[in-house]
């Protein structure tokens, strides 16, 4: 709110305040010989006697009551016109009148530049004014029809020229008004939802960029426009070293720390698969995740499950199954199937196939209605050689149920079966894949059919 900032300031300072819209100020200030004099005429000083205990009294309506009669009966082109106006605007802004304000702050620049009624300090300033109010209205429009949209973007359009006269002519400006110029030209370059004026953003970032050299302390501001311009431009590097500037200054904020962790992430994705670049933006990734834990931030489970992820991507796997678990246990990571599975997966990759087992044995617990576990179970004990405990733990799944595809379970189990001559066992599983169409199971219950004739005629020829 434009009030608590500049408005409540320069009236303190006995300044005319604010200014939102623009009239396309005059900024020659070359004398005019046919000009009015630059002096009150004896009517307007009469008024001004008699305005004063108004304004000491506070009474605003009539004051303006005085000053508009006052306006009505002097020449329009005279000093007296712009003082009387310069003290309107002063009211207006007392009583938060904001629209009200531009049309005699407008009336007081043009003729206080033609005229050279004003000092070019002052110009400038109430330029800047101006600017402000006119940026101020364009805020005020909430509406999305067509008119609004053009009623916006002419008070921008305003605000902008006038304080383009402020920056063009001051060689001197405030870090107050910078952070305005650069917040106002911001606004102008991204109104347009479906296309950003890269011309204005690039403008707004060089005036946050110039506002940063005026102190050896910057504010905030500058270096959040700065980001915002780079976010819009899609410039992820340079918005990551304007993120690490803010963090480091303010190390408390959540909002920073997100957006860093989000941009090191996207240009870990963007950048080429497996390539060192890659691997430099993941590591920043997880760096950054590290760095904001230390201070209780980006401790949420995503976060957590963020740097699993981006650790297995890597190939990271020891780290991973370190974050996986320990997120796990302290309830910083979901403890879901999924990610139990996840880190069987991790073990499996450094070949840790008994941990890997554990960490299934654990989720089979947990899960007990869930046999796709207890299969991932079963293959590990084959890999192990283990046959009697894959053909037990792939017994278990078809018991439970919830398989992903039955009929490949079927087919493994009834192969264990025959491996471990346990054919009469065996036979059923193995018909049953048959009827549900797995490949190769017509031989393997020909080849089970087989070793039962064969058994059965081993065991008449001993008798």
């Amino acid at each position: 709110m434009i009030r608590t900032t500049f408005i409540t300031r320069l009236l303190k300072a006995g300044v005319i305040a604010l200014s939102i819209i623009a009239v396309s100020p005059v900024t020659s200030f070359a004398q005019n010989t046919e000009a009015p004099k630059k002096e009150i005429s004896d009517k307007a000083s009469e008024a001004l006697t008699k305005l004063q205990p108004l304004t000491d009294e506070k009474k605003w309506d009539e004051a303006l009551n005085l000053i508009n009669t006052t306006l009505v009966g002097v020449t329009p082109v005279s000093y007296d016109t712009m003082v009387l106006n310069q003290i309107k605007v002063q009211v207006l802004l007392t009583q938060e009148k904001y629209p009200e304000a531009i049309p005699p702050m407008e009336i007081a620049i043009r003729l206080g530049s033609t005229y050279d009624f004003m000092e070019k300090k002052q110009f400038l300033e109430f330029n800047q004014i101006l600017s402000q109010l006119y940026f101020q209205e364009a805020n005020e429009i909430k509406g999305t029809s067509p008119a609004d949209k053009r009623q916006r973007g002419d008070y921008l359009s305003k605000a902008y020229q006038a304080i383009q006269v402020y920056l063009r002519e001051n060689e001197n400006p405030t870090e107050d008004s910078l952070s305005y110029a650069a917040t106002m030209i911001y606004t102008q370059a991204t109104m347009d939802d479906d296309q950003t004026d890269l011309k204005l953003l690039n403008e707004a970032r060089t005036i946050a960029e110039k506002g940063i050299l005026l102190s050896l302390k910057p504010r905030e501001t500058f270096y959040v426009l700065i980001l915002a311009a780079l976010q819009q431009d899609e410039k992820n590097v340079e918005a990551s070293e304007i993120l690490e500037l803010l963090v480091a200054q303010k190390p408390t904020n959540k909002q920073y720390w997100q957006q860093l962790q989000a941009t090191y992430l996207a240009l870990a994705n963007d950048a080429t698969e497996g390539s060192r670049e890659a691997l430099e933006w993941n590591f920043r990734t997880i760096h950054t995740i590290d760095r904001a834990q230390k201070l209780g931030i980006l401790d949420e489970p995503r976060d957590y499950f963020n740097r699993v992820g981006i650790l297995m991507n890597i190939q990271q796997f020891d780290q991973a199954i370190k974050y996986l678990r320990e997120g796990i246990e302290i309830g910083k990571i979901e403890d879901t199937q999924k990610n139990w599975e996840y880190l069987a997966t991790s073990y499996q990759q450094v070949n840790k196939e008994f941990e890997a087992i554990d960490a299934l044995s654990t989720a089979a617990k947990k899960f007990p209605t869930e046999g796709e576990i207890d299969f991932r179970i079963a293959n590990l004990y084959y890999v192990l050689d283990k046959l009697e405990d894959a053909y037990k733990s792939g017994t278990t799944a078809l018991k439970k149920g919830n398989l992903n595809n039955r009929p490949a379970v079927l087919m493994f189990v009834a192969y264990m079966g025959y491996e471990l001559k346990n054919f009469e066992e065996a036979l059923p599983l193995a018909e049953e894949a048959k009827n549900l169409g797995a490949e190769r199971a017509e031989g393997l219950v020909t080849a089970i059919q087989n070793s039962i004739e064969e058994r059965k005629i081993a065991l008449e020829a001993d008798i």
